[in-house]
């Protein structure tokens, strides 16, 4: 893992890999900070029968490893699970696992779309739009056998559009903004946000249609917004091609 902690429990001879991310926990410390960390991104599954027996075999905590197992096999919540491990580690004083505690229950007393959806916005925090995309295609598509509010809906196609965009797919990313224009009981944002998409792609023709649905007030207001972006960025009137270079290397990080 990146950073450096301190450790007083043994480190293993070989690292633990986490599948989803691939990041490596060679102890126990390492093992709390990434499910303090990644909260969002733990499910039941995480607590394998080879996290077990990587705790047993190289860390040399059976009597952790022996208690999650018991946790697992009478369904105990992944939550506690957690607090299991981060309270053996004794790396959190007791305020940040009450933080964490209070967090956790929250996050698993929601629903199953708002938990995805909060999986997906941590992803967008860490610039991860790939994968965000792919956990708001999973809600998109599951929502059907739970009900969800048309407003939480928005959100979810406003989010995906915004990760589109980062990542340069203009076309989807239009799709979804307006599919969040539908849905949201306040559009207006979402059209100057479909403005700055268009002005970033070029596209002029789309960019003065959907000027024309603002009142003469409020274009002069987003004109002088645009002035204000332009006027703040180092680069003055190359402001697009800045923030489309900017987008680019995003886009080769997630890729690479």
């Amino acid at each position: 893992m990146g950073g450096l902690l301190l450790c007083s429990s043994r480190r293993g001879e070989k690292p633990y890999i986490i599948a989803e991310s691939g990041e490596e926990i060679w102890s126990l410390e390492e093992l709390c900070y990434y499910l303090y960390q990644n909260i969002y991104h733990v499910t039941e599954d995480f607590f394998s029968p080879e996290l077990l027996t990587y705790l047993r075999s190289e860390l040399a905590l059976l009597e952790l490893a022996d208690n999650l197992s018991t946790c697992i096999n009478s369904n105990r919540s992944f939550a506690e699970m957690i607090m299991m491990v981060c309270e053996a580690a004794n790396y959190y004083d007791k305020e940040e696992l009450l933080f964490l505690k209070d967090k956790l229950y929250t996050f698993v007393a929601l629903s199953r779309p708002e938990r995805l959806k909060l999986l997906a916005d941590s992803y967008m925090e860490k610039q991860r739009y790939a994968q965000a995309i792919k956990r708001y295609e999973d809600l998109l598509s599951d929502r059907r056998r739970e009900t969800c509010d048309v407003n939480f809906v928005g959100k979810v196609h406003h989010n995906m559009a915004v990760a589109y965009a980062r990542m340069l797919m203009y076309h989807e990313a239009e799709e979804h903004f307006k599919k969040a224009c539908e849905l949201l009981s306040s559009p207006d944002s979402i059209r100057k946000e479909l403005l700055l998409l268009y002005y970033l792609s070029g596209d002029a023709v789309q960019y003065k249609e959907i000027s024309a649905s603002f009142s003469e007030e409020q274009r002069k207001q987003i004109e002088e917004e645009w002035i204000q972006i332009r006027g703040s960025a180092e680069v003055g009137e190359g402001r697009r091609e800045a923030v489309i270079e900017n987008w680019k290397q995003e886009y080769r990080r997630q890729m690479s």
